[in-house]
């Protein structure tokens, strides 16, 4: 997985690109670290460009969420596309994670 951070005020939007699977987990959690240091007010992640999500995946998504609601920062999921939409509407996760399709 490889991502790419944009800025705005204190918007953050991480635009992931690759596979969000078990091999992701390390390099996600160095992300979250960066939550810790504060700044941020929202976080989106932009998953238009995530070509493949597993189990795994879900679960650095978890992360995330708890991450951001330990932190006070508004998290939401922008754009998820083909088998990464399907898995998060089948897991039904955009009722525990706001995401705009």
């Amino acid at each position: 997985m490889d991502y790419t951070v944009r800025d705005n005020g204190g918007v953050r939007e991480l635009e992931l690109r690759g596979q969000m699977t078990f091999e992701a987990d390390a390099g996600f959690r160095e992300i979250l670290a960066e939550w810790e240091k504060g700044g941020i007010a929202e976080c989106v992640l932009n998953l238009s460009a995530v070509e493949y999500m597993d189990s795994a995946g879900l679960g650095l998504l978890v992360l995330a969420n708890n991450a951001a609601k330990r932190t006070g920062i508004v998290f939401r999921l922008k754009h998820p596309r083909g088998q990464v939409r399907e898995l998060i509407e089948i897991s039904e996760f955009h009722t525990l994670i706001p995401c705009e399709f």
